[in-house]
């Protein structure tokens, strides 16, 4: 028996776990209409379908600002002092601060120096990070470095960005 035989043979064999597990959508149409057990892609949505299905998406505006406070709270850390040690302006913290009604959202670089002056876990960072729409890449060597300096429990931005910038000639965590 051929091989192609072998998959014909293993298919009908199969066939009814194969048709209960997998569902093939049909959307062909002919001038006849409906072309049955016809396999093909789905029609196109005009803008405005689209549009409308957009609209019943939950508005999911980042808050990362309760998370912060959270975190203040536990590590027993002033706002202020929080700021000063992640090398963040006071603006831009006050826009944090506010960013539920301006939809003002932080730069990765920001919300990450906040983490490390918070000296978060790599969990918690992601959490953080997962909140504005961000995470940390494997991709990324300055994540990685970032990652890894967490998980060493080193936090300080001023030496970790020294180390990106010796390792990938750029600036990250001011940027």
């Amino acid at each position: 028996m051929t091989n192609d035989k072998r998959v014909i043979e293993n298919l009908r064999a199969h066939y009814q776990e194969i048709m209960s597990n997998y569902v093939i959508i049909a959307y062909a149409t002919s001038r006849h209409g409906f072309v049955s057990g016809a396999v093909c892609a789905p029609p196109l949505l005009s803008l405005n379908a689209i549009k409308n299905i957009v609209k019943s998406f939950p508005n999911t505006s980042c808050d990362l600002y309760p998370s912060i406070i959270k975190y203040c709270e536990e590590k027993d850390i002033a706002e202020n002092k929080l700021y000063k040690k992640a090398h963040v302006s006071k603006t831009v913290f006050s826009k944090i601060r506010s960013m539920k009604d301006t939809g003002y959202k932080p730069s990765k670089s920001t919300i990450l120096c906040l983490c490390l002056a918070l000296e978060l876990n790599n969990k918690e960072t992601e959490e953080m990070l997962n909140i504005a729409g961000y995470s940390l890449s494997d991709d990324i060597i300055a994540d990685k470095i970032v990652s890894y300096c967490i998980s060493k429990r080193y936090y300080d931005v001023y030496d970790i960005e020294n180390l990106i910038l010796e390792k990938t000639g750029g600036v990250y965590l001011y940027s």
